[in-house]
């Protein structure tokens, strides 16, 4: 069983003025969600690519330091293993830095999401507060 529309939801249904109002606000943030969306995809796209290249340099660089220290005829020493464990090590800081700048960039664009959502929520909570006071004065309330 549908809910009975209040007379203030009537009213306001009528309001022109609160209803431009609201359709500004879901204009603005249906706008906001493009932009975020956008942004977002961006960084997902952007970290993707990085890490495609780091991977990539990565795999090089192991094949060229295997490939210097077998001409020098160490490769099976402890000079390689040493080498090759500092490597792994410099590389996994790297990956952490890369996946850590995406996770900041991902968590601000989200709160800046939910701040401009929570402005927005309260905007149109004032919106229809001002309607209210504006049918209470037309009824010498």
């Amino acid at each position: 069983m549908a809910k009975k529309q209040s007379a203030l939801d009537k009213w306001l249904a009528g309001d022109t003025t609160y209803q431009q109002q609201l359709a500004d606000f879901n204009r603005a943030l249906a706008e906001y969600e493009a932009t975020y969306n956008r942004q977002r995809s961006i960084t997902q796209r952007d970290y993707a690519e990085s890490q495609r290249a780091l991977n990539l340099q990565g795999q090089q660089d192991r094949e060229d330091q295997q490939n210097d220290f077998a001409g020098r005829g160490i490769l099976h020493s402890g000079v390689y293993a040493k080498a090759l464990g500092d490597y792994n090590t410099q590389f996994n800081q790297r990956t952490r830095a890369l996946t850590t700048g995406q996770s900041d960039k991902l968590g601000d664009l989200g709160t800046q999401r939910s701040n401009f959502r929570r402005q927005t929520g309260l905007e149109q909570n004032n919106a229809k507060q001002d309607a209210i006071r504006r049918r209470a004065q037309q009824l010498g309330i």
